[in-house]
């Protein structure tokens, strides 16, 4: 698999030795990133992928056991992830943000930190 590496701001590093093959973990945890950052419905090719963030992890009545399964779903279906050695989900209501923080391994075998944060609205 190959993918475009992304800059800091998330946006597409452009020039040689900017791509991204293998599965190695750098890959992998960028494949992450991007699935928690896709919502539920946002394609139109593909209305049911995404991360339902509005309905399952931020919705009215959702519990902390579903948002993380909703979560952990995500992170281990994407393409190279082996596993997680690490998981953790947590909210400040001060600053209105979700945290997902995890440690991947990808299939061939590295490990790569992960920390995504979510502005609850």
């Amino acid at each position: 698999m190959t993918v475009r590496k992304l800059d800091g701001d998330g946006d597409l590093a452009l020039g040689q030795d900017k791509l991204l093959t293998g599965y190695t973990a750098e890959e992998v945890a960028q494949n992450v990133r991007t699935r928690l950052k896709f919502f539920l419905g946002e394609w139109f090719l593909n209305t049911a992928d995404g991360t339902d963030w509005f309905g399952s992890v931020l919705g009215k009545g959702s519990r902390l056991a579903s948002r993380e399964s909703v979560i952990r779903q995500r992170i281990l279906l994407a393409p190279g992830c082996a596993g997680m050695t690490a998981f953790s989900v947590t909210s400040d209501v001060t600053t209105r943000e979700l945290t997902v923080s995890a440690t991947i391994v990808s299939t061939s075998g590295e490990s790569a930190d992960i920390n995504y944060v979510q502005a609850i609205v």
